[in-house]
């Protein structure tokens, strides 16, 4: 049996908005207890809402510290709230520079920490990079509480710079794997490929729904799939 560590935000907790319910909602099917479902592994998701990697990090660490047994793998997939602003802030005052929660040269070195402390234990890490997001959704959404759009707008110039900023850290992501030759869990291209994009995320434009969730399954089914094969491949 496989035993598996998850750290990540809230997609990897499956973490929806329900507009029945008008608030977030665990999912019950989502992305991973539908993929352990194909497989004899057992897992530890300590994925949270608002993750952010320097966050994570230090989590990791502690649970690392005394223990006696470890996973086979850990799974990471971070950067959704690290690329992510103090939209309040930004909305007060639009004339000024504001920074990102986790500043991407900070994210890049935190990522690849992680990835050395966890070989160092012994443990494989296998990185995912980041669904796109919708960033029309996403300022609607931010600014239904009466924050100021316009302000934003001023400050961002163009609302497709939430799109791009969110892909550099996808993009930092990917190149962390290749420098590092760390597995890669490729989910933006599943989402990138599906004729349906729009309509695999939920209100606010940024959490996948569970039409979502099951392209993430299935990326991470068709992964470890793979990887089996793999396995079984080298042992003959």
């Amino acid at each position: 049996m496989t035993n598996i560590s998850i750290w990540g935000d809230s997609v990897l907790r499956g973490v929806v908005y329900d507009d029945n319910a008008g608030k977030y909602v665990f999912l019950q099917n989502s992305c991973i207890p539908e993929t352990a479902k194909n497989f004899n592994i057992t897992y530890v998701n300590n994925s949270k809402y608002g993750m952010t990697a320097p966050k994570a990090l230090e989590r990791m660490k502690r649970t690392l510290e005394g223990k006696d047994s470890k996973p086979d793998f850990v799974l990471i997939e971070l950067g959704g709230n690290d690329c992510d602003f103090n939209w309040k802030e930004v909305a007060s005052n639009p004339d000024i520079n504001h920074d990102p929660n986790t500043p991407i040269k900070v994210f890049d070195k935190t990522i690849r920490q992680m990835v050395t402390m966890f070989r160092e234990k012994g443990i494989e890490p296998v990185l995912t990079n980041l669904h796109p997001i919708d960033p029309v959704r996403y300022l609607d959404w931010i600014t239904k509480d009466g924050t100021s759009k316009e302000a934003i707008l001023k400050w961002l110039k163009d609302v497709f710079k939430i799109y791009r900023f969110q892909e550099l850290y996808s993009l930092t992501i990917e190149s962390i794997s290749k420098q590092l030759n760390v597995r890669l869990v490729d989910i933006r291209k599943a989402f990138l490929n599906a004729r349906n994009l729009m309509e695999l995320l939920c209100r606010d434009g940024i959490h996948p729904n569970e039409k979502g969730h099951e392209i993430i399954a299935n990326c991470l089914i068709e992964y470890i799939s793979d990887y089996k094969k793999e396995v079984l491949q080298g042992a003959v």
